[in-house]
């Protein structure tokens, strides 16, 4: 009797870098198509109109946590982590975020644990577009960029400046005492290079009218940079 050996069928899976390759074709050829058929109809077909287009209105929607799993960054639960687990799993996430052009400002009101805590329960689970990494975009979420009451107060608490407080106390009638920060990480967080485009987000926001304010800056009008 003939044996046959037969080979085992294995199932190889992309890589990191195959991924992102594939989000920056992708993202590279639906521009181009945007372009052909506006040229076609007559209309602009700045590509950097376009770019901005796809990347608000039509890019694949998935979350800061699916992208950053992708990665090879899987954070796990809070809850089953010790301080000093935590500590390691937060600098992963937020070095990890720095990998995809996502950077996080003013944190240092909130210890690791509160900090991590509202990145896994809030933050990294936004829907947000799907865009490769050095896509010429820089994506800034602001931990006190509500606009609130409350966030403007614990700007003044921890991030004013001097001629800041003095403008805020002559403005609302009231000075916010300083606080004492729990963190001193701000300084250290990841930075991107000054490249790319920017654009910012708030932890409790979305982003809002951040499409309206990067198509005006792409056709030359004037605009305010705001943090929603």
């Amino acid at each position: 009797m003939q044996r046959v050996t037969r080979t085992p069928i294995t199932h190889s899976h992309p890589t990191v870098e195959e991924l992102h390759d594939a989000k920056r074709k992708r993202r590279t050829g639906a521009i181009d198509r945007l372009i052909a058929e506006a040229a076609e109809c007559g209309d602009c077909a700045d590509r950097m109109y376009w770019t901005l287009i796809y990347d608000f209105e039509h890019a694949p929607m998935t979350t800061n946590l699916a992208q950053l799993k992708e990665s090879g960054v899987c954070p796990p639960a809070p809850e089953s982590l010790s301080d000093a687990e935590l500590f390691v799993a937060l600098w992963d996430v937020l070095c990890g975020l720095g990998d995809l052009g996502i950077f996080l400002m003013h944190t240092n009101h909130l210890d690791d644990r509160t900090l991590y805590e509202r990145l896994m329960t809030r933050i990294l689970i936004e829907p947000v577009r799907d865009l490769p990494p050095d896509s010429d975009v820089h994506e800034f979420i602001d931990l006190v960029g509500g606009g609130g009451a409350p966030e403007r107060e614990i700007y003044q608490a921890h991030y004013a400046t001097a001629d800041e407080r003095t403008h805020y106390a002559q403005e609302s009638g009231c000075e916010v005492p300083l606080a004492i920060a729990p963190s001193d990480r701000d300084r250290d967080l990841p930075k991107p290079d000054s490249s790319a485009r920017c654009d910012s987000r708030s932890a409790s926001d979305g982003g809002g009218n951040l499409i309206e304010q990067a198509l005006s800056e792409s056709l030359g009008e004037d605009t305010d940079e705001e943090l929603y």
